[in-house]
């Protein structure tokens, strides 16, 4: 059962999926009771609809909240951050070297173009480093940069 901010009750619930087939839990309330609601903006953003509410079960419900509290640990994000420096190679191959689209069949000639295309970008950094080029830096969103003026 789910309640609405007003202490509203729903009027129908059940169990599907959603389009990754992962299971989910819906509520849907009534619309005599959503209708001429004053909080109704606060409850959903449909003109004429009645409120939905969609959960996962509660053990994904729970476990989702507890991993996404462990991500503002100091010990994950020293984890994440080689994750990032993986990232933004596997960024440069794809965007600078074609990665996702391999010139051959066969999987032993696909692997030959990845064993080229990672010594293109070890062969690139060097050359960069040895330049004096300074490294590319990350992408400041218009928020952020107002943020700091």
């Amino acid at each position: 059962t789910a309640v609405c901010p007003q202490g509203h009750r729903n009027t129908w619930s059940g169990t599907t999926t959603d389009r990754h087939g992962k299971p989910r839990v819906m509520f849907t309330f009534s619309m005599t009771d959503c209708t001429p609601c004053p909080v109704r903006s606060r409850c959903t953003r449909a003109k004429t609809a009645a409120r939905t509410l969609t959960l996962r079960p509660r053990e994904h419900h729970e476990l989702l909240r507890a991993l996404r509290a462990d991500q503002q640990t100091e010990h994950w994000r020293r984890r994440y951050a080689a994750r990032s420096g993986i990232e933004g190679t596997i960024s440069q191959a794809v965007r600078a070297f074609g990665l996702r689209r391999s010139r051959y069949r066969g999987l032993a000639k696909t692997r030959v173009q990845n064993i080229l295309i990672a010594t293109a970008i070890n062969l690139t950094r060097a050359d960069a480093w040895l330049a004096g080029k300074p490294l590319g830096h990350t992408r400041v969103s218009h928020l952020a940069a107002l943020a700091t003026r």
